[in-house]
């Protein structure tokens, strides 16, 4: 048994090349598009439900062995990004096995406008009437079911709530110039709050090796007003890489694929004016792996303990995306504080209901606000804390003469130079600004 482990599993992670991709990731990726296939064909759930475990399997091997980090510790976030992605891909992978009715492609209005409905509600009449989706067409879909985690377009995303959006009013070069002056403007804010985030302590959780956010030597409010800021300059960073990796997939898409600007809506719903738990996880954070959470998480402890088991299970679900994810820095995972961290969102969910229920009124307003930020910041610094200890903060996430402020530091140089100013004045143009 060991032997055969080992046979499917390396003993260490093997660097990114032609043959590993073929041999460890391109198989979990073909029945992932198999999967995606068939969820659209009617009498297939058998099938389905049999290439299930070898999907996983296959999910596992990919997972657990390749190095994305080429063997560069400044790099291993890559690793935590490829086991994010295969987690999902497996969620998915379930969802679609034991799906009872085939998913259907609707017919996405164009010049569609968004104005915070839910999905289910305003495209429910635009559905194709087909018999079965043929063959080629859901092999054709499957390329867009398999990177639209939302299912923009598709009839599966029940009450999937879009933010508001005049994408769809734009012409396609306007969304493309639109979405690049974006794509550039998150990138600058990415390095700009990651680098500060390091700049609190370059020689500890500001490098590679890791460490903690909590500094001993300091006071107990000056220690936990330093973790605060650090951990809301980390929640910063998340939001704007998600946002960043975002706009560039929408630009691949709508400029390579001929997709609509319709398809991609805007991702968050300004989450920092959330007035509640319940507002803020449940639309205005992005909604990338709602489906997967409900129907993975939510829908089978639901059936156990209610309402509350539902809400747990989806955090549950969540808590071990972001382990797995964080265990592949290879420096620890540290399952305790992740998952606590969900468990005590959903305790705050939980809260919310009690509280409606006995008052008869939603948590809402400044006071609200204020809830919500406490809840969320309080409990965030010691998730922050774990990807400070594993070397997260510290990764080098662009070579360090073209992170994005390098290079407009050299712009706004060459800029001033063509009208004749010197290096001195320039600095300090920019300090007295």
């Amino acid at each position: 048994m060991v032997s055969f482990h080992r046979l499917l599993i390396p003993q260490e992670r093997v660097v990114l090349s032609a043959s590993t991709f073929s041999t460890f990731f391109l198989p979990a990726f073909v029945l992932y598009l198999a999967m995606g296939v068939l969820v659209q064909r009617k009498r297939t759930a058998m099938i389905r439900v049999a290439l299930l475990p070898v999907t996983l399997l296959c999910a596992y091997r990919a997972g657990s062995s390749l190095d994305l980090s080429f063997g560069i510790p400044n790099y291993r976030f890559l690793n935590q990004g490829l086991v994010l992605a295969i987690f999902t891909l497996s969620m998915r992978s379930t969802v679609w096995a034991f799906t009872k009715k085939p998913y259907t492609r609707i017919a996405l209005q164009p010049n569609k406008t968004f104005r915070g409905d839910t999905l289910s509600g305003s495209t429910s009449s635009q559905l194709t009437n087909v018999d079965d989706t043929p063959l080629f067409t859901a092999i054709w879909n499957a390329w867009d079911l398999s990177v639209n985690l939302r299912g923009i377009g598709w009839d599966w995303a029940e009450d999937l709530r879009i933010p508001k959006s005049n994408c769809g009013t734009k012409s396609t070069l306007e969304f493309l110039l639109n979405t690049l002056a974006k794509l550039l403007f998150y990138a600058l804010a990415f390095d700009t709050t990651s680098g500060a985030a390091r700049d609190f302590s370059p020689e500890t959780f500001g490098s590679i090796e890791g460490g903690t956010i909590f500094d001993a030597s300091l006071p107990p409010l000056s220690r936990y007003t330093r973790s605060t800021i650090i951990t809301i300059l980390s929640g910063w960073t998340a939001y704007f890489v998600i946002e960043l990796v975002y706009q560039i997939h929408a630009i691949e898409f709508v400029l390579l694929f001929r997709q609509a600007p319709s398809q991609w809506p805007p991702l968050f719903d300004t989450p920092w004016l959330s007035t509640s738990l319940t507002s803020f996880w449940g639309h205005k954070w992005h909604q990338l792996f709602r489906e997967c959470f409900i129907s993975v998480g939510a829908r089978p402890f639901s059936y156990l303990l209610g309402r509350t088991g539902g809400v747990m299970g989806a955090f549950l679900i969540s808590g071990a995306l972001h382990y797995l994810g964080l265990k592949a820095m290879e420096r620890g995972g540290y399952p305790v504080v992740v998952f606590g961290f969900f468990i005590m969102q959903a305790i705050g969910l939980i809260l919310e209901g009690m509280w409606k229920k006995c008052t008869g009124t939603r948590v809402d307003g400044i006071w609200g606000l204020l809830w919500t930020w406490l809840w969320v910041v309080s409990w965030a610094n010691f998730m922050i804390d774990a990807w400070a200890r594993v070397g997260l903060i510290g990764s080098k996430f662009f070579p360090d003469n073209y992170r994005p402020t390098v290079l407009l530091v050299h712009f706004l140089k060459h800029y001033f130079s063509l009208f004749g100013f010197s290096e001195i004045e320039i600095i300090n143009v920019v300090q007295q600004g």
